[in-house]
């Protein structure tokens, strides 16, 4: 179920129009490289050297805007979809448990979701460095918090289709993407202004979901293992990336609490698809 789902989702339109629009971005976002390089000099040890993180960073920022789309967008009539259209109870047929056919849908999109993640992060990096002759520090850990953002999309995703119509379960999957990515920004300006009350409200959402704080920890990783710069002075290099940073940086227990997160929305999703009358 695994590999038919993953070779399906390949054929999917939705695909082709993401793959479309990723190609639009790499294209527009190279070009504004190219200009932008020839009138900076990009040294490690320099104002410019942050300067350089922080076009990658908004990269990945707006990059992560396409990868949120496709995964709901391919998740979200996983099981509602094949109920409409009364294709389920071919599908989950024995020896093929309900549990199996779920999971095995969520695995193949998985594989396809971390594989374009994966593709367009590594491209924003190799355009920064074809450009401008700058690699990004930390790039493996950021590499590996950003294809887990897709992830956590998907597991609610799927956790939404077994019990809501395709159409609720996406809006309701955007509304919880938009909610995370609003308060995301309200805790690094709360950060930068020194709000406690912000940055709490922004905690409470990466509760709710944690992909910004994916994100959040992510640029945090990078902006870690630049190289200290003289320029800088005792200015927090965070500081430099305003509301796109990462001033209140998630710790590593939000990682475990995004993994468990996506086991306990996986194993929820494969209980109530159990007890759904289809």
């Amino acid at each position: 179920m695994a590999l038919f789902t993953f070779r399906e989702a390949w054929r999917k339109k939705v695909v082709i129009v993401v793959g479309v629009l990723t190609l639009g971005f790499l294209v527009l976002y190279g070009t504004g490289l190219h200009f932008i390089g020839e009138n900076l000099n990009w040294q490690a040890n320099s104002l410019e050297y942050m300067q350089g993180i922080l076009v990658f960073v908004l990269g990945v920022y707006f990059a992560g805007f396409l990868v949120a789309g496709l995964s709901i967008m391919s998740a979200v009539g996983s099981i509602s979809g094949e109920i409409e259209n009364g294709t389920i109870p071919t599908l989950a047929t024995r020896p093929l448990s309900r549990s199996s056919l779920l999971l095995g849908k969520f695995a193949g999109q998985a594989a396809v979701l971390v594989t374009y993640a994966a593709f367009f992060f590594l491209a924003l990096a190799g355009l920064l460095y074809w450009q401008v002759g700058m690699m990004i520090p930390g790039l493996l850990p950021a590499l590996g918090l950003f294809v887990l953002e897709p992830v956590v999309l998907l597991a609610v995703a799927m956790l939404g289709t077994t019990r809501l119509p395709t159409m609720g379960n996406g809006i309701l999957a955007f509304a919880l993407y938009a909610l995370a990515v609003v308060g995301g920004m309200i805790e690094q300006i709360g950060a930068l202004l020194d709000s406690t009350s912000a940055v709490y409200a922004g905690v409470i959402t990466s509760l709710l979901l944690p992909t910004d704080s994916l994100y959040r920890r992510l640029v945090a990783e990078i902006v870690e293992k630049v190289p200290a710069s003289p320029h800088m002075g005792f200015v927090n290099p965070q500081h430099f990336l305003g509301p796109f940073g990462s001033l209140s940086t998630p710790s590593d227990w939000m990682i475990v609490y995004t993994v468990v997160y996506i086991v306990l929305a996986l194993a929820a999703a494969v209980y109530l698809f159990n007890r759904r009358d289809i």
